[in-house]
């Protein structure tokens, strides 16, 4: 399938197809409107007129592209696991949550703040 601005070309054909009818009926009722006594028609000329060019930009607008960035690390060296426990009572405590740097314990309630040491 031919794809044009991210459409289906056959699509885009048929929408203008339509929005060129629309456009050259709307300029002959807004034409028409000019004869003496016959304003109404243009009541129906000016409508015709912004659907038929509405459906012209909407076809020939282009569809934003989704760009889908992934990132994989690699930690170098070993990962080591520890369990946390705490200082105060010596009980396991959860997994911290992610960006979060302070875990309150679940036995003895005390807060620890968790640092991050660099291996150097």
């Amino acid at each position: 399938m031919i794809k044009m601005w991210g459409k289906s070309l056959i699509i885009i054909i048929l929408a203008l197809g339509f929005a060129s009818i629309l456009v050259l009926t709307g300029l002959i009722f807004t034409i028409a409107a000019f004869t003496p006594g016959k304003t109404y028609r243009l009541i129906i000329g000016v409508p015709l007129l912004a659907a038929g060019l509405g459906i012209v930009i909407y076809a020939l607008k282009p569809e934003p592209k989704i760009l889908t960035i992934s990132v994989k690390w690699d930690p170098s060296g070993k990962i080591i696991t520890e369990e946390l426990k705490c200082p105060y009572c010596n009980a396991p405590l959860p997994p911290p949550k992610p960006g979060a740097d302070i875990i309150k314990c679940p036995y003895c309630g005390k807060t620890i703040k968790i640092t991050e040491e660099p291996i150097w």
